[in-house]
């Protein structure tokens, strides 16, 4: 049913729904034994697969015996839960005469050992009896009233259960009965653990409860009202809410959420719609398994802010504006961020070329975790509502970059965007090799130089071919140099930012190597490789390995036939070239493939495979 009150709010109330069922409980017997009129100093514990008589009973040499049974139970587990009831029950083995059946069951003054028939507790109250009954022997179950367990319970914590047969048939033999070994005396407690509010764990829109002012600002559509409930028997709990204008009370409605967990946030979600702008609001939570309700919480409090502070408005004593030029070389820029007087606003967002998205998140126990508005990164606080804020930032990249500003009230509403415009000089450092182009294998040494204007250079943050970051201090002159073994068949992409003492750090400076791979030259008179067939078998053929084109020394040639299973070796000449004889014992297609090896053991990145044909 929709409730509208005072104060805007118009909420749905859902009906509460039984989720608990009872819960058993059999506490084991502290005491339980049976007593003997016959030898009435003497207590018997109830022990091993004897069946206690009850009841007057004759034995081998026909002597007569009265007997009663005692069990005493710990009631004080019970303490934190609501007791709703119990039963006792045991199991006939025999009896006497069926269908002759008087037993009572009485609540006696608690014991912590069996009684003698001479000592026997008093009897406090009757409990339960049984008559006459066509069935025996049967199990037998007696209600015990949830007021005689609570009055155990608040007596000492122990309650003693007696069975006897009344005393008009006491000592009538016909009513003796044996009860079974096995089943004994059990009682069990039906119960309910009480549902609890966690008055740690009270949160709305995200925030923790807050009693006194300076209430959480919340937008409307985050009036998200949690509470932890707790329940020792894990029932599922529905969360109660009532909220009202604390400017009106008498407007207070409830709200409800099933099926919560416990120990974990229940949340109820206030409409938006249902939340008048600037008003502060009251409320207080409770749980319930079904069967049992917890009292209300405490009271937090909350005020709502569904309006949008007024726009940011940004200026510059440094920057000009894309409009007015470029910005001064390697100096950072100074902003100032002005909410215009107006008090709503109490901070900036703010990004280049857009301002990220940030939210909230979750805690350990599901609870909506939201920060400060002003706190997250990316935002400024004013230095009173309504004032100012500096911002000292570095811009992403050269040429045309944008700030991107929002005002932000307490409840982190954010304004339109502010769009400031500037162009950045492109301030790349300079990235130069030492010495010769190194090929592939060589030890490389690149220089790092500040681009011009940009001073004083400390350090350099460069990355080598998609690596890890890394750094690197520039030395007094503002260089740096950087050297590796380029032996990656890939080439290299080498990325670097300069950072100055200001603060400054650079826009991106690019450099590549790249490896032009040659194969070492192979010829033969004897044995082309034109595909067509020449020589012979048994007729040898020379042939000649010569250097790749770029490498300027070779020491050796690796080199293998096609029947060869390993590689074999030959010395390069003063020239660089090597010479081989090789006769075929077969004709056919043939092919040798040869690799150069440099003086640091450096091989080819590539093979020659040389193809001919034998006649």
């Amino acid at each position: 049913m929709a409730a509208v009150g005072a104060g805007g709010l118009a909420v749905v109330s859902a009906a509460g729904v039984a989720f608990a069922a009872p819960y058993h409980e059999s506490p084991a017997p502290m005491q339980i034994g049976y007593t003997d009129s016959s030898n009435a100093q003497v207590a018997y514990d109830w022990e091993g697969d004897t069946n206690a008589p009850l009841g007057t009973w004759q034995d081998e040499t026909d002597q007569l015996h009265t007997s009663r049974v005692y069990a005493t139970f710990d009631l004080t587990g019970f303490a934190s839960r609501r007791i709703i009831g119990g039963k006792v029950s045991f199991r006939e083995q025999s009896a006497a005469e069926c269908p002759k059946r008087a037993i009572e069951v009485w609540r006696s003054a608690a014991v912590t050992q069996t009684p003698t028939w001479a000592g026997a507790p008093a009897g406090i109250e009757k409990l339960a009896q049984a008559g006459d009954s066509t069935y025996c022997p049967a199990e037998l179950v007696f209600d015990v009233a949830k007021s005689s367990l609570d009055d155990a319970l608040e007596d000492d914590g122990r309650i003693t259960i007696e069975l006897r047969v009344p005393a008009q048939h006491e000592s009538d033999l016909s009513y003796g009965r044996r009860l079974n070994w096995y089943k004994r005396l059990k009682l069990s407690v039906t119960y309910n653990s009480l549902p609890a509010v966690d008055e740690d764990h009270l949160y709305n829109g995200g925030f923790p409860c807050r009693e006194q002012a300076h209430y959480p600002a919340l937008p409307a559509q985050r009036a998200t009202l949690q509470a932890v409930g707790t329940d020792a028997d894990a029932d599922a709990l529905r969360l109660d809410v009532g909220v009202w204008p604390v400017n009106d009370p008498a407007a207070r409605v409830e709200l409800s959420q099933e099926r919560g967990q416990s120990g974990r946030a229940v949340t109820v979600q206030v409409p938006d719609t249902a939340l008048a702008d600037g008003t502060t609001y009251a409320w207080q939570a409770r749980v319930s398994d079904g069967l049992d309700t917890s009292g209300w919480s405490r009271t937090c409090y909350f005020t709502v802010d569904r309006t949008v502070p007024p726009a940011a408005q940004v200026t510059s004593t440094n920057y000009p504006t894309s409009n007015n030029g470029s910005t001064p070389v390697g100096e950072l820029g100074l902003f100032t961020l002005s909410g215009g007087g107006n008090p709503d606003v109490v901070g900036f967002v703010y990004g280049w070329e857009s301002i990220p998205v940030t939210g909230c998140g979750y805690g350990d126990l599901g609870q909506l975790v939201c920060p400060d508005p002003v706190t997250v990164p990316g935002t400024v606080p004013t230095d009173v509502p309504g004032g100012t804020a500096a911002l000292t930032l570095n811009p992403p990249r050269d040429y045309l970059n944008t700030l991107v500003v929002r005002s932000l009230d307490r409840a982190g509403n954010r304004s339109a965007e502010t769009r400031f415009e500037i162009r950045v000089p492109d301030t790349d450092p300079v990235v130069t090799v030492v010495g010769d182009q190194p090929d592939w294998g060589d030890e490389a040494t690149v220089r790092f130089t500040p681009h011009a204007g940009v001073t004083p250079v400390t350090e350099y943050e460069y990355r080598l071919t998609g690596g890890a970051k890394q750094t690197i201090p520039a030395g007094p002159d503002g260089t740096a140099t950087v050297t590796f073994t380029a032996d990656d068949p890939e080439g290299y992409q080498l990325s670097v930012r300069s950072r100055s003492a200001n603060g400054w750090v650079s826009s991106e400076g690019l450099w590549s190597l790249h490896f032009y791979h040659q194969p070492p030259g192979v010829s033969s008179t004897v044995y082309p490789d034109n595909w067509e067939p020449s020589g012979g078998v048994g007729v040898p053929g020379t042939f000649v390995f010569s250097p790749p084109s770029n490498w300027a020394e070779v020491t050796e040639y690796r080199y293998r036939f096609s029947a060869d299973p390993e590689f074999q070796t030959v010395a390069a000449g003063p020239d660089g070239t090597a010479t081989i004889i090789w006769t075929p014992t077969t004709s056919g297609f043939e092919f040798v493939d040869v690799y150069a090896v440099r003086p640091d053991g450096k091989q080819s990145y590539y093979s020659n495979s040389y193809n001919f044909i034998v006649a």
